[in-house]
């Protein structure tokens, strides 16, 4: 049997970083293991929707600010509420000024 980097026997106890040379390790085998498009960092708040927001950004080339306002709009009954809808309001803001004066 191998030992491979993400198993905790692999390091040896004295060297005074194993613990983050192994919690690297790990990581970096779970993101072999998945595609970055299965993966969300911090938090599940985009886990249940039918579409991820990025996919959807990606798909349909929305710029910086309609990006980030559908981002906030799709999670703010999972995440962030009113403050998320306000974020949202402010990013349509933004777009409005940058393409229509």
């Amino acid at each position: 049997m191998t030992v491979k980097p993400s198993d905790i026997t692999y390091y040896d106890k004295t060297d005074p970083n194993w613990f983050n040379k192994w919690q690297i390790a790990q990581a970096e085998e779970k993101f072999k293991e998945k595609s970055a498009k299965d993966i969300q960092i911090n938090g599940d708040h985009y886990k249940d929707m039918a579409i991820q927001p990025s996919e959807f950004i990606v798909k349909n080339n929305l710029n910086w600010y309609e990006g980030n306002a559908v981002k906030y709009i799709c999670r703010h009954k999972a995440k962030g509420g009113k403050v998320d809808l306000e974020k949202a309001i402010h990013y349509l803001q933004l777009a409005i000024e940058e393409y229509y004066g």
